[in-house]
């Protein structure tokens, strides 16, 4: 299997909870935030330094759990630090943005990184389609044109037109050319049924976010299914799963860190919420992360994955400060990533 460190680019402050949105710009310290951004390019070398396959970064807006508006941005700083693994673009969300501009900007980072891009476009939740107001009901059809419109820009070598439901461009001529050719590696959304659907149609690789594994492995059976009808059969590296991530030496380090971890985000944002916006503070929505253990859990969690047909897993250690953080991607790296590598080889000997 392949492991994939998640670049949070975390607000390493006190600010209210994920289930605070919009957050206000009045919690965030620029030179807290700055210093944020150094972090996440320091964790993000340390776990390719480890032996991570993937480098990932994500799109969220208004939030300081994740202050990546533009993942693209942020990509391309890490493709001048990280120099081996690939970068995940895990993902843009493409009804918030012109996928023309997408497809040009991903190119620009394939040259960047000497064609080490893997790409996930998504369609977002609701709380990101209200950052720009975009309309809901439009969302699916946006996101699914993007995608194919951005398939046609990378693969096409003249200009063209395109005149779609959702989008309408008289002239697209998309340089530099994307550098993998035909394109990089991509997924879709794995969340549902028809985006499982439509990206076995493309023969996209599917992705799924901290979903239980019943229904993880009732979207890759559907998956594989659409798949051999659409004439094609995925591997494993097409199949990513995302988690939470808090690993110590022991099953009980791990859970004591974890439960201190909440108690103390749990009393800053309750003394926030109850300065800033009144009335009882909301209580935080972090849930029991699926990688929290020690190394042989851990490795046990892998398995599993792998046996519900999961050949990628994106991790997030989000739990403590920062040196915590390390700690714990340290662990992981030392004492779980070689089994995960060796079973790997193992299996394709």
């Amino acid at each position: 299997m392949k492991v994939s460190y998640l670049a949070m680019t975390a607000y390493q402050g006190p600010a209210p909870g994920i289930e605070v949105w919009p957050m206000s710009p009045s919690h965030c310290d620029p030179e807290i935030g700055r210093r944020s951004m150094q972090d996440t390019l320091a964790l993000a070398r340390h776990a390719e330094d480890l032996g991570f396959d993937w480098i990932s970064v994500a799109e969220h807006h208004y939030a300081a759990y994740i202050m990546s508006p533009n993942p693209v941005v942020m990509a391309a700083a890490l493709s001048q630090v990280v120099k081996r693994a690939k970068i995940a673009l895990l993902g843009p969300l493409v009804p918030l943005s012109n996928p023309v501009r997408l497809a040009e900007e991903v190119a620009m980072l394939d040259n960047l990184s000497d064609g080490r891009v893997v790409v996930l476009f998504l369609r977002g939740t609701p709380h990101e389609h209200n950052t720009y107001d975009t309309p809901k009901e439009d969302t699916r059809g946006m996101t699914q044109e993007g995608i194919d419109l951005i398939l046609k820009c990378w693969q096409e070598k003249d200009p063209f037109s395109w005149q779609g439901v959702h989008y309408q461009f008289s002239t697209v001529a998309v340089w530099p050319r994307i550098y993998q050719q035909p394109h990089p590696p991509m997924f879709g959304s794995g969340n549902s049924e028809e985006s499982v659907l439509f990206a076995a149609q493309r023969r996209m690789g599917i992705a799924f976010s901290f979903a239980p594994l019943e229904q993880v492995r009732k979207w890759v059976d559907l998956y594989h299914e659409e798949a051999a009808r659409a004439g094609w059969t995925p591997g494993p590296d097409q199949v990513l799963y995302r988690g939470l991530a808090c690993v110590a030496d022991s099953d009980q380090q791990a859970d004591d860190i974890f439960t201190s971890h909440m108690g103390v985000q749990s009393e800053q944002q309750a003394l926030l919420q109850s300065k800033t916006m009144g009335g009882p503070p909301v209580v935080p929505l972090i849930s029991r992360p699926y990688f929290l253990g020690g190394p042989q859990t851990i490795i046990e969690r892998f398995e599993a994955l792998r046996e519900c047909g999961v050949g990628v897993v994106d991790m997030n250690f989000p739990i403590g400060d920062v040196n915590q953080q390390k700690k714990s991607l340290s662990i992981f790296g030392d004492k779980v990533l070689p089994v995960i590598h060796r079973d790997l080889r193992l299996a394709s000997a």
